[in-house]
């Protein structure tokens, strides 16, 4: 698992840093989105080679951990002044730990990596 585990975090960290990358500065809903797709894509990642769980449960589980982190920093921002608690931000978080949970449920399901001494084989089940 802790393989699989590395792969996703991998690409997620790529994934996530190329999508804010292209973000504008001053486009916050889209740092969130970005953020929020690398934690459900790990995160169903973890539940995809960790549980038995079925595709949707695993999908739904991935998307509420992956939305943990934009919850925590809404909480924080509440607490500062002149700042609030935004729910546009908080849509971002769902709508990119959602994406990356189905994302990432389609990869794993699809594609085998092995490992073997340093030989690493790649499949793609079509």
């Amino acid at each position: 698992m802790t393989k699989h585990l590395f792969k996703w975090m991998t690409i997620m960290i790529v994934l996530g840093g190329a999508i804010s990358a292209f973000a504008q500065d001053n486009n916050d809903k889209a740092k969130h989105f970005a953020i929020s797709t690398a934690f459900g894509g790990i995160s169903e990642s973890v539940f995809h080679y960790g549980t038995h769980m079925k595709p949707v449960p695993r999908i739904a589980a991935g998307t509420l951990v992956g939305c943990i982190p934009g919850l925590i920093k809404e909480i924080h921002d509440s607490h500062q002044a002149n700042n609030k608690f935004s729910g546009a931000d908080m849509a971002a978080d769902v709508a990119g730990a959602f994406t990356g949970s189905v994302l990432a449920n389609f990869i794993n399901s699809r594609i085998k990596v092995q490992f073997s001494g340093n030989k690493v084989a790649l499949a793609y089940h079509f």
